[in-house]
Parts: C-alpha cells; structure tokens; sequence
C-alpha cells in the first residue's frame, strides 16, 4: 500500500513521526552529540568492607568482599557528565573474599553463606544490576567533575533506590571514577547474619568503586 505522495506507507509515517517529534521538540533517539563507553573489568574493582556487631564481636573478624564487575555501559551526551547514563552487572556468584583477609579455613564458608540463600541468593538471582536514573554535580577543573548518581540496585529481585558520589576524572576517550560509600544491609533487603546469634555482620556497610570505561563510539539508538 502506498499514501497518496507515492511514498511507500511506512516511510510517510517515519516522515509524521519525525516532524511531530520536531515540532514538539522532542529529540529523537541516538542524539548527535551521545558518546558510549564500556566499562574495562579487568581495570575496575568494586570492595565491600563488612564489619562486626553484636555482644562478643570481639570473636569474628571482619570481612572483605571483591566484587567484580561483569559489564557496564556509560552514555554522556554533548560532553556533559550531568547528561550521562551509567549501568554496571555484577554476577552474584562471583562475590569472593579478598585473598589473605580472612583465615584460609573460613574462607569457603563464608563465600557459600555469602551466596546462598540467606544473603545473595545467586541462585535464584544471579545478577546485582545498577542502572542510573540521573546524575548532578559540578566540574571542578576542566576534566575533572564532582558527581552524584542516583539510581537503582537490582538485587534478590526487587530493586532499592541508591545514591553514589563520584570523583570523575576525563582525558580523551577515557573515563576513571573513584566512590567511597556506606550503605545498610536491611535497606537493600539483606538482614545481617549472625553467628550463634552474638557475633553479627553489622548492618552498615562500605564499598569503594574504582572504574575505568573506555569510549567505543557514538550511542547507538536501540531498535
């Protein structure tokens, strides 16, 4: 079927689609000045530091979690870091104890305590995913910005509202950002274990991100 023009009928619609998006302002996806950037994994390290609580913490010990990450995707438009998008997996199985901060024998333990049910549920729930839902801060010198990212953890299947600073550092088609944040189990759904119910992962906790993205050229509208 073709419209009166002689246009095939899909291509006189683009055509509406396009002028109504024009006329309302609107931009349509895959914005000229959108740049995308992957996140290197094997240059980026996320730690968690989970501390002690409870009548005889004395007893445990703390611990340190390395959670890698298994992909992430960075988007600024026109160069601007309050214009960017960010999202980064981590595979709930792959939480590990760093090596040589914890006693070799509790090491196996805690990762199978870690990753069953009772705190990650990696097998039911097998990704920890944020995705940003909007950033704000300030350029303190020129490629170099103070952030603030907020968005969502997707963890154990539900999803919890989070906020990250972000010291952000540009040179080229690079990106590197350093976080430091303190965040609790119970508000992302995790109720801190216990030993013998005396000796408890404290309900606070902090992770550090270290995180490298490398440019791999312009956004590209999804289908």
């Amino acid at each position: 079927m073709r419209s009166r023009s002689g246009y095939p009928a899909v291509v006189a619609r683009l055509l509406a689609v396009a002028l109504l998006a024009h006329l309302a302002g609107v931009a349509l996806p895959a914005a000229a000045g959108a740049e995308s950037f992957a996140v290197d994994p094997a240059a980026s390290r996320v730690r968690i530091h989970l501390g002690r609580a409870g009548l005889f913490k004395f007893l445990g010990h703390d611990h340190e979690i390395d959670a890698p990450i298994a992909g992430g995707e960075v988007e600024v438009v026109d160069g601007d870091p309050t214009r960017s998008s960010v999202r980064l997996r981590f595979e709930a199985r792959r939480l590990a104890v760093v090596p040589g901060t914890e006693p070799a024998n509790d090491v196996s333990k805690v990762e199978m305590r870690m990753r069953g049910p009772e705190v990650l549920d990696a097998e039911r729930h097998p990704d920890i995913v944020f995705t940003s839902s909007g950033v704000t801060g300030e350029t303190s010198e020129p490629g170099r910005h103070r952030l603030r990212v907020r968005g969502t953890l997707a963890l154990k299947g539900r999803s919890f509202p989070v906020e990250i600073p972000l010291e952000v550092r540009q040179s080229g088609h690079e990106i590197v950002a350093h976080a430091e944040v303190e965040w609790r189990l119970r508000d992302l759904g995790v109720e801190p274990p216990s030993v013998a119910g005396v000796v408890n992962v404290a309900n606070g906790f902090r992770m550090t991100f270290e995180i490298t993205a490398r440019a791999v050229g312009p956004a590209v509208a999804p289908p």
